[in-house]
């Protein structure tokens, strides 16, 4: 690994690749952030647009919900929602996935552009949904049951890094998730501080972001216009913490990969 991704030992704890990955996207803020911004901007965009033009032409005669469609909750706005929800997921994890070759290629000292990182992503795009299916249809799963809902959090951490290994080391959906279950043996607990250290800001900013106008606060035109402005905020802010998220992830794999026997 180059010291652009922070040098040191490969068990490196979690504060140091934590601050590896910050050094990485302060040096290479492209090839950290532009794979990402590459999907997530054109969508964002999209579902803008695509929610005017539903409720200015099929759902003229619908009452603007708050937050568009988003807040939907049945009929065909709820059909369209979950529509563009799964395009969202879909393609969000092509920005995750180029992300993760991008860093790595970084961490060797051989930056790709943003279209030679998300050429691999399309490519293993089908692993990727296969992984996110498993992981969401296994976490249903456990949820039916106390002890099972209690497992959840042990057992994400245990295949939190099956991403990069898919993406990486060219497996599979199941070999990926034995592979991050190897892997994580001993590291857990580095990768939890990890973990919560990038969730914390986004969730913070979450929690404070504004909040689209109730029907009746403002006119529909006007709504429409805040929800827009609120989502490209949200993009704005997605895209450096998606980054980080992803780069901080990416090392630690990384790291750990090179402990591993």
């Amino acid at each position: 690994m180059s010291a652009a991704a922070g040098g040191g030992a490969p068990r490196a704890g979690a504060g140091e690749t934590l601050r590896a990955a910050l050094a990485l996207m302060r040096d290479h803020p492209r090839e950290t952030m532009a794979p990402l911004a590459a999907v997530q901007v054109p969508l964002a965009i999209a579902a803008t647009l695509v929610t005017v033009l539903l409720y200015a032409t099929v759902f003229a005669d619908e009452t603007y919900p708050q937050r568009g469609l988003t807040g939907a909750s049945e009929g065909g706005p709820f059909a369209a929602f979950v529509l563009v929800a799964a395009v969202t997921v879909v393609l969000g994890l092509v920005g995750m996935g180029a992300t993760i070759v991008s860093v790595e290629a970084v961490a060797r000292g051989r930056p790709v552009g943003p279209r030679e990182a998300l050429d691999p992503a399309f490519t293993r795009l089908g692993g990727l949904v296969a992984l996110a299916g498993t992981l969401i249809v296994g976490a249903a799963a456990l949820a039916f049951t106390i002890v099972g809902l209690a497992a959840i959090p042990f057992l994400g951490l245990r295949v939190a890094l099956a991403p990069q290994a898919l993406m990486l080391e060219g497996t599979g959906a199941f070999p990926s998730l034995r592979r991050s279950w190897g892997l994580m043996r001993g590291n857990m607990l580095r990768l939890l501080v990890i973990l919560l250290a990038v969730i914390a800001v986004p969730l913070i900013l979450g929690l404070l972001a504004p909040i689209s106008p109730a029907p009746g606060e403002a006119g529909r035109a006007a709504r429409m216009a805040i929800d827009a402005g609120l989502q490209a905020l949200q993009t704005a802010i997605a895209i450096p913490f998606g980054a980080f998220a992803s780069t901080a992830l990416t090392l630690y794999y990384l790291r750990i990969r090179e402990a591993a026997p």
